[in-house]
């Protein structure tokens, strides 16, 4: 089986750093920066197995760049964090761009691996949001 890729897409440098010693011990290949825009120009040259973007970030929020994730790459498979969830944006981020997952940090690093795990699956169906 291929090396799964995973953009990770964060400000918080500790949650960063964090998730991408996680996941590539788990053997994924991880693609980071702490910029949305940066992000947003991986994706010229680049396709990803999963997208994990912060929700708050200074340059463009979650949503926003989720959204313009879609528009370069319609069906991208993403999970959204956050330090500040709410109903709303829970909402938002799963029913109006798409994302599968919306976690609030911290999260736990097995129920986190296991969420990668599930969503990097080619089994993963994009319409079952869980």
């Amino acid at each position: 089986m291929a090396t799964k890729s995973i953009l990770l897409v964060d400000d918080d440098e500790a949650h960063l750093l964090w998730s991408e010693e996680i996941l590539s011990e788990q053997g994924y290949r991880i693609r980071s920066t702490h910029s949305a825009k940066e992000a947003l120009d991986f994706f010229d040259s680049e396709s990803f197995d999963l997208v994990i973007s912060d929700l708050v970030m200074p340059e463009m929020s979650g949503i926003d760049f989720m959204r313009r994730v879609a528009q370069k790459k319609h069906g991208q498979k993403a999970i959204i964090l956050t330090g500040h969830g709410d109903i709303d944006t829970f909402i938002e981020s799963v029913y109006d761009v798409g994302a599968l997952e919306y976690i609030v940090k911290p999260v736990d690093a097995e129920e986190f691996v296991a969420m990668v795990a599930k969503l990097t699956s080619p089994d993963t169906d994009l319409a079952a949001n869980s």
